[in-house]
């Protein structure tokens, strides 16, 4: 397993010249769409207190964009009634009702209710989850028409019928069966023996679900998978082949339910010839200024002819013929191949890295290996403490009164670098085996926003890396070593911007990263664009140095007092929901 996936940033996408994001007062041409039938939103009740709940509701989106036709977006009014919206170049239109849910007078009073959402798995099927426990599969043919959508399934997926909001679906094919995945979150009171086992008063549970048919109109239930988290999520997805789960949250979530295969205990660990626990580590390593050296232990009887070795500058695969591996992955830094070179002798195998970069301190031999302990060369221990010398003292103040500048302060702090209680982590869960392939922990880079990038690849998700917002795409399939996500695009300062907004409720970015919106509870949404080279010679006005591009900033001001409900955008439009208009903005024509 990969045991960590870094966030590595390709740091030359930086702009090491931003110069800060320059409000245009040019004015986005903005088109409404009034409907009379309004929303349907529901809100917190007495008993949906937790910081589970809240997260729940507080992020759910109301504004549903078709993937396969971005100028058709949706929405569920209070009749249940799922309206059909068409935008063309200078105005947006609500074409009329497409479908409905059932059973709204039974299903509207359940208790403990959550929103209702719509997610579009092809380009003539849709997965309604109705917030009171259903899940519907819908027909729903071309939908650049006004055809009627279908119900061709309904079921209640959850145990005891508990409602549910829908976070994700995906549809995909299996020798020639086609399976439906669909991820469906809510939140549970913990009984005494989860408080003492997640520390927790409420858990949020992820019920992975399953459908499969072999015609796609008769559908059946096949699997269901469950997972508890003891503190919210803030990103989840499937990957398209439904086999992955993706979690982004402030603390793990574990495997706790399978129908089809029991969930496993933690593996008793491997004992040695005396029937002890091996607790060791499988190889130890050191390292000095210019080279990194591991030591390995191999079976009896093995030689020289047993082990083969490949290296590259970045990548290494070194172990036993028709055996295991003893190091294979990612290079922690690049090394000198010419140079490096492994010696055995009797049982003992010494492997010596040459590193290109000297004075370099390695945190580990492979990129997510953990089976080394590292062991500290004296020299290089001196070297730490020579270095650390100039930034400790034996007195917790020297010299207070010499101190030009105040101690610090946490008030000082603002928001953008405050950290989450518990260390969030970036999880990928194998959906067959249970465990967790790659993870990583994310850390101070706080989550920004997810957003919809492909319409065949999971949710982006924008971290926050010091002020920056990075978009990282996770991949569909991976390898074991190789990181799921990869870096695709970078909002100079964009961490910092969010921050700002005290009054945030969306934020979301183009597919093409042109630009990325943040959308305030009533009136006020703000577009920032990537920086755009100019032609005439611009310095700043403090410092005098040339300014060779332009982030512009511009405002959406609405003419209504109404909440922000839900948003979508497309590379050229953005579209906002409002409690009773629609709205679609012109931002790239």
């Amino acid at each position: 397993m990969a045991d960590k996936a870094d966030l590595k940033v390709r740091r030359e996408l930086l702009d090491p010249n931003f110069d800060g994001y320059k409000l245009s007062l040019d004015p986005l041409p903005t088109y409404t769409c009034k409907f009379e039938n309004g929303i349907d939103l529901t809100t917190l009740t007495e008993d949906q207190y937790s910081y589970h709940h809240a997260k729940l509701f507080g992020v759910h989106n109301h504004l549903h964009m078709d993937p396969w036709n971005t100028d058709i977006i949706f929405f569920i009014d209070k009749s249940w009634g799922i309206a059909q919206a068409l935008s063309t170049d200078n105005r947006i239109n609500i074409c009329g009702k497409v479908g409905t849910i059932p059973d709204m007078n039974s299903q509207s009073s359940v208790t403990g209710r959550l929103n209702a959402s719509l997610y579009f798995v092809s380009e003539d099927m849709a997965v309604v989850g109705d917030g009171a426990g259903k899940l519907l599969l819908y027909y729903t043919g071309a939908r650049n028409t006004a055809q009627e959508w279908k119900v061709v399934f309904s079921n209640d997926p959850v145990e005891d019928k508990a409602p549910f909001l829908l976070v994700d679906a995906v549809l995909h094919s299996v020798d020639n069966t086609h399976k439906l995945d669909c991820l469906c979150v809510h939140v549970v009171e913990c009984d005494s023996e989860q408080k003492d086992k997640y520390r927790a008063t409420h858990l949020t549970v992820m019920e992975w679900i399953t459908l499969s048919s072999g015609d796609k109109t008769s559908w059946v239930s096949e699997r269901c998978r469950r997972l508890h988290g003891r503190r919210p999520y803030d990103y989840a997805a499937l990957n398209k082949e439904g086999s992955a789960l993706i979690l982004g949250a402030e603390a793990d979530f574990v495997f706790e339910y399978d129908s089809l295969k029991p969930i496993r205990e933690e593996e008793p660990m491997e004992t040695n010839s005396n029937g002890q626990g091996n607790t060791g580590p499988e190889y130890t390593w050191s390292q000095n200024a210019e080279e990194v050296t591991a030591q390995f232990t191999l079976p009896t009887g093995l030689t020289k002819a047993d082990i083969y070795f490949s290296l590259s500058f970045d990548f290494i695969d070194f172990g036993i013929k028709n055996g295991k591996h003893l190091l294979k992955g990612q290079l922690f830094r690049d090394v000198e191949v010419e140079a490096s070179t492994w010696t055995i002798q009797n049982q003992r195998v010494e492997l010596t890295l040459c590193k290109k970069e000297e004075e370099e301190v390695w945190s580990q031999v492979v990129v997510g290996d953990n089976r080394g302990e590292m062991t500290m060369d004296p020299a290089l221990i001196a070297q730490i403490h020579e270095r650390l010398a100039g930034l400790t003292s034996d007195q917790l103040n020297p010299d207070p009164e010499e101190a030009r500048e105040k101690p610090y302060n946490s008030q000082q702090l603002e928001e953008c670098d405050v950290f989450p209680e518990d260390s969030s982590t970036l999880m990928r869960f194998d959906g067959d085996t249970h465990k967790i392939t790659h993870k990583t922990n994310t850390g101070s880079h706080q989550f920004l926003f997810s957003a919809p990038l492909d319409k065949d690849k999971p949710l982006a998700l924008c971290l926050r890396h010091d002020v920056d917002g990075i978009v990282w795409q996770p991949e569909n399939d991976c390898k074991e070593l190789q990181s799921p996500w990869h870096h695709v695009s970078t909002f100079n300062a964009f961490g910092y911007v969010q921050a700002s907004k005290q009054n945030r409720r969306f934020t979301v970015c183009a597919p093409d990263c042109s630009f990325a919106v943040i959308c305030d509870m009533w009136r006020l949404a703000y577009v920032y664009r990537q920086p755009v080279a100019i032609e005439t010679e611009v310095r700043n006005r403090k410092n005098g140095r040339q300014i060779n591009s332009v982030a512009k900033q511009q405002v959406v001001s609405l003419e209504c007092s109404d909440h922000i409900v839900g948003i979508q955008t497309t590379s050229q439009k953005l579209y906002i929901l409002t409690e009773s208009i629609l709205h679609a903005v012109k931002i790239n024509s």
